[in-house]
């Protein structure tokens, strides 16, 4: 919720001292990948000792994929409901085929982020 408060206060005032407030995502995101990084590690130790539970990273591509498969299906429900939306948008700015077909690439194998400017 406040990645999205962040992202559309922009465009709901134009109050400075409130902007400076609602738009400190960077510390949002910040934030979550230390949240996320602790329960990485907190998930890959024995219960209740400062161990590494040796069978959990015995494989360790087993580990990144239960950690990517772990989200991957919400992603590509909400990119499925949603890609629509992005192709009006594509159409509606005339953009080609190709420059569409590309970005839903990037998006459903979540390489955007690699891509900034597509």
């Amino acid at each position: 919720l406040p990645m999205i408060i962040a992202h559309t206060a922009r465009f709901g005032t134009s109050d400075k001292a409130l902007l400076r407030v609602l738009t400190q995502e960077n510390i949002l995101v910040g934030g979550f990948f230390a949240i996320m990084g602790y329960i990485a590690a907190y998930t890959s130790t024995r219960l209740g000792e400062r161990a590494v539970d040796e069978r959990k990273l015995a494989k360790p591509e087993l580990f990144f994929w239960s950690r990517v498969m772990s989200y991957y299906p919400l992603h590509f429900v909400v990119s499925t409901v949603f890609a629509p939306m992005f192709v009006a948008v594509d159409r509606w700015y005339g953009l080609p085929w190709k420059t569409t077909a590309f970005r839903a690439f990037l998006s459903f194998s979540m390489l955007q982020a690699w891509f900034p400017k597509e």
